[in-house]
């Protein structure tokens, strides 16, 4: 079954960033959106982030990507393997197309970068309350500038063909790509969030993804959201 992107809460948070500053820093914008202090757990490495896991569950990981015992990305599919329900948002400098799209294909649910200020960070860490997926603009405007051009008219078999959405399922993946939340596309469209998502399973199994992050990435590769 793949997994369906839910409001999720920030407490308890686990921040993995091997710079005891960036650590503070984190710490704190959490704090700012509601995190006690007290919930907010720390880890330097990939092996004490999942050290950390196999003790508790948290409801969002923070990690940054350069990590001195490997890569934030590969702790990102260790997550999604084990703990499919704990999302992960990147929060790093690191911005090249290969490391942000091999994160986000590992399972993030969202791109940050640590020039952003504390005020940015908190307001996209909101949206995940939302059941968002928060991209750093940047970031964003890097993965459409990846979308290949339209393929020419003279060679039309080499072109994929595009997924065929219905009606609702377009209307249903415009909200998402909003960040809304499966509750309030039920509401805003007037129907039961079983409903809704039914509606999102079948683009899921359409696009061939698994998350709200790739199936946004694909419609718009695709050119189904305008």
């Amino acid at each position: 079954m793949l997994e369906e992107l839910e409001p999720v809460s920030l407490s308890p948070a686990l921040v993995v960033d091997d710079e005891d500053a960036m650590q503070r820093r984190l710490g704190a914008v959490l704090e700012s959106v509601g995190c006690p202090a007290a919930s907010i757990v720390r880890a330097h490495s990939v092996a004490q982030a999942r050290d950390r896991i196999a003790d508790r569950r948290f409801g969002v990981v923070l990690v940054d990507i350069g990590l001195p015992d490997g890569s934030g990305t590969e702790l990102i599919a260790w997550i999604r393997t084990h703990r499919p329900q704990m999302p992960v948002v990147v929060v790093s400098a690191w911005r090249t197309e290969e490391v942000i799209v091999g994160a986000l294909r590992a399972g993030a649910i969202g791109y940050l970068l640590k020039e952003r200020d504390d005020v940015e960070l908190a307001l996209a860490l909101r949206s995940i309350e939302r059941g968002g997926a928060p991209i750093d603009p940047f970031i964003a405007r890097r993965i459409l500038a990846l979308l290949p051009p339209a393929a020419p008219a003279a060679a039309p078999k080499e072109a994929a063909p595009a997924p065929s959405l219905s009606g609702r399922e377009k209307e249903i993946l415009r909200l998402v790509a909003q960040g809304l939340s499966n509750r309030e596309m039920a509401e805003m469209l007037s129907i039961s969030r079983l409903t809704v998502e039914c509606h999102t399973k079948n683009i899921y199994r359409k696009l061939v993804v698994g998350s709200r992050t790739e199936a946004v990435f694909q419609a718009r590769r695709h050119g189904l959201l305008s």
